[in-house]
């Protein structure tokens, strides 16, 4: 098991170099950077209380309590890529919790005199110990449950977000981001579940249940790495703006600040029309990269406008607006012996879909058959 720990320690100290010198660093990084440094240093904590040397007093607080950091820190880094301008106070916020459970710790243990001495990642209670030492990792799994359910809350607004600002979700929907948070909250579960077991039943000892924490934590960081390396920036320039724009928590919310906005059910019926004729003669949505932006500085629409009129007008994201166009597109050349040297990939990408996935996926969606069904179909 030691191999395994030195292994993750070895390819996170690369990862973390790696981001470390990487030009043009912004918010997230940071946040990922500082995530991978205490993630690092959980595992050598499990390392070296494990198979070394004990650690005592105020370092195996500090070195016991980096969750109650790492999991704040996955969080900012969430926020931040998922539009939020992280603040300040934000970050005092969240991370503040780390020192105040260090000190409030350390402050208890002098009070009662209590020997603090971690060794096999945990610990030691004594016999002489003070109840409350019975419960000093509780704080510990209520925060990455918590923190947990918080950013898959984050990411879900985040998918729902993204539909109303872009046509694609291909490298922008951090669905790798949601399996990293499934990873963590199993992790914190099976933490709780091996060291409940191997403190009250010796299920197993104690020394294996950390050790497989610790391993754990080593194949986590090593997947969140790779993909959070190459992690680029998803709301930027007038993205940011119109993020912060239709961000809304909920339907009641857009609809007052629809009735804000100045327009009258007949001027929305008005630029739906002009909308339409606009798609329909200069075809917008054969550009791969299509947005909300993108689109209202090409049609002459404001943004807040755009909007508006396509989740008014149409009933409709802005996803599923631009997307119906493509697959009409799509439906038009599978159906015309004009685009028969052309494979069902090649028109996918002439129809402005970024994958053959999503083409499909859409496509079965408003057709109930796959491109190749509706091809044979067609030329039957």
């Amino acid at each position: 098991m030691e191999v395994v720990l030195n292994a993750g320690l070895g390819i996170g100290v690369f990862i973390f170099l790696l981001l470390f010198f990487k030009k043009g660093k912004e918010q997230g990084d940071f946040f990922f950077l500082g995530w991978i440094g205490v993630t690092l240093l959980q595992i050598a904590f499990n390392q070296i209380t494990i198979y070394h040397f004990e650690l005592h007093g105020v370092w195996a607080v500090m070195a016991f309590g980096l969750p109650m950091l790492g999991a704040p820190l996955l969080f900012l880094y969430i926020l931040s890529l998922t539009g939020h301008q992280v603040s300040w106070k934000t970050m005092g916020f969240h991370l503040g919790v780390y020192p105040i459970y260090v000190i409030s710790f350390f402050i208890l243990a002098n009070k009662f005199s209590v020997n603090l001495t971690a060794v096999n990642g945990y610990f030691k209670v004594f016999e002489d110990s003070p109840d409350w030492m019975q419960y000093y990792a509780i704080p510990l799994a209520l925060s990455g449950l918590v923190y947990c359910i918080w950013d898959l809350f984050l990411l879900k607004r985040h998918r729902e977000n993204i539909a109303e600002l872009f046509s694609f979700d291909e490298k922008i929907n951090l669905k790798w981001l949601e399996y990293v948070v499934y990873s963590y909250l199993i992790l914190f579960v099976l933490a709780s579940f091996l060291i409940f077991g191997a403190t009250q039943f010796q299920l197993i000892p104690l020394q294996n249940a950390f050790a497989l924490v610790g391993i754990t934590l080593s194949l986590m960081l090593i997947a969140f790495g790779f993909y959070g390396f190459r992690q680029t920036a998803i709301f930027t320039g007038n993205h940011t703006q119109d993020h912060s724009l239709l961000g809304l928590d909920n339907s009641s919310s857009k609809k007052a600040a629809y009735s804000r906005s100045g327009l009258t059910s007949k001027k929305v019926d008005a630029l739906g029309i002009q909308l339409v004729e606009y798609m329909k003669t200069e075809k917008p949505f054969l550009d791969e990269d299509l947005s909300l932006s993108l689109l209202s500085e090409k049609s002459g629409i404001n943004p807040s406008h755009l909007s508006q009129v396509i989740n008014q007008h149409f009933d409709l994201n802005f996803y599923d607006f631009v997307n119906q166009y493509r697959v009409d597109e799509a439906k038009k050349m599978l159906g015309s012996p004009m685009f028969d040297h052309l494979s069902v990939l090649g028109i996918a990408y002439d129809c402005g879909f970024k994958s053959k996935s999503s083409f499909n996926r859409y496509f079965k969606k408003y057709t109930s058959l796959s491109p190749s069904e509706f091809k044979k179909k067609k030329t039957q």
